[in-house]
């Protein structure tokens, strides 16, 4: 299906000083809209960015590894069947560094949030914190 092309922009509110982090997620959200990806293409990239290998507290690295692999091959495939530029998967594959940094903005910015105000932490809601308890208790600032 496709969706309505709307141009957002970043609220004019800056929230806890996270216009840096905000910019960058439009920005990224804009150049990925650019690329007019299909939903199917859409879910294959998105599978493969949240199957990333390289987390620190993984034991089957390598096991990820060859799945990610395997999503990768069905998204050049799909990216082929639809006739899409030759270019559309290394745009798409160029994005990973920002969405790295975004991350690590968003962690940066949850642990600092973490700190000033630790009973609003305690009731982010049990997806939030499943999700980022873990990484939080494993990145390393000195990483970034």
């Amino acid at each position: 299906g496709s969706r309505p092309s709307r141009e957002v922009t970043p609220p004019s509110l800056s929230p806890a000083g996270c216009d840096d982090l905000i910019g960058a997620v439009f920005e990224l959200g804009r150049t990925l809209c650019r690329l007019q990806l299909s939903d199917e293409e859409l879910a294959l990239f998105t599978a493969a960015v949240l199957l990333s290998p390289d987390r620190p507290w993984l034991t089957e690295s390598k096991k990820v590894q060859k799945l990610q692999d395997k999503i990768y091959v069905a998204l050049q495939h799909e990216i082929q069947k639809k006739h899409s530029s030759e270019d559309k998967l290394s745009k798409m594959v160029s994005k990973l560094p920002l969405m790295k940094t975004i991350c690590n903005l968003h962690l940066d910015k949850l642990e600092f949030f973490r700190l000033l105000h630790p009973e609003t932490a305690m009731n982010f809601p049990p997806l939030y914190k499943e999700v980022f308890n873990s990484e939080l208790q494993y990145s390393d600032p000195r990483e970034s």
